[in-house]
C-alpha cells in the first residue's frame, strides 16, 4: 500500500514517464516556424537582443539550414537572484523538406525576428501539365 502511494505521488510529480519524460528536455533553440509556397520555403525565428551582423545563416548540401550566433551575458552587477535569459553560443541545423538554391537565400532581421527566404530549385517546384483534348476519330462511313 505504501509503495503504491509512493509511486502515485512520484507520477504526479514527474509524470508517468519518470525522469525520462520528454517534457523535461530543454526546447530547441532558437525556436523556428517553417512554411512554404510553390516557389520558396520560409523560416522565421525569434532571436531577440542581437545585432543582425552577429547572426549566421548558411545552407549546405542544398537542404540543410543552420542558424547560429552568440549572445553575451548581461553586464549586471551584484549577485544574480534569478536568471532565465540564455547567453553563449548557439547553433541549430534543420533538414529542409526540399532542395533549395543556396545562391538565392535572403535573411532579414527586424525587431528580434529573423526571417529566412529559401528559393526552391526548379526541379522541385510544382509544374502544371497541359492537358490536350483529342478529337474522337470520325467513324468510317
Amino acid at each position: 500500500m505504501f509503495t503504491n502511494r509512493l509511486f502515485e505521488q512520484m507520477d504526479r510529480l514527474f509524470g508517468p514517464a519518470g525522469f525520462d519524460s520528454p517534457d523535461l528536455s530543454p526546447p530547441a533553440y532558437p525556436p523556428l516556424s517553417v512554411w512554404e509556397d510553390e516557389d520558396a520555403l520560409y523560416v522565421e525565428s525569434e532571436i531577440p537582443g542581437l545585432a543582425a551582423e552577429d547572426i549566421g545563416v548558411s545552407v549546405t548540401d542544398g537542404d540543410k539550414l543552420t542558424i547560429s550566433a552568440e549572445r553575451a551575458p548581461s553586464a549586471g552587477s551584484g549577485e544574480w537572484l534569478y536568471q532565465e535569459c540564455m547567453y553563449g553560443e548557439f547553433s541549430r541545423t534543420i533538414t529542409l523538406p526540399v532542395t533549395v538554391d543556396p545562391n538565392a537565400v535572403e535573411a532579414n532581421y527586424e525587431a528580434g525576428v529573423l526571417t529566412v527566404t529559401l528559393r526552391k530549385v526548379e526541379s522541385v517546384k510544382p509544374r502544371r501539365i497541359a492537358v490536350k483534348a483529342v478529337l474522337p476519330a470520325l467513324a468510317a462511313a
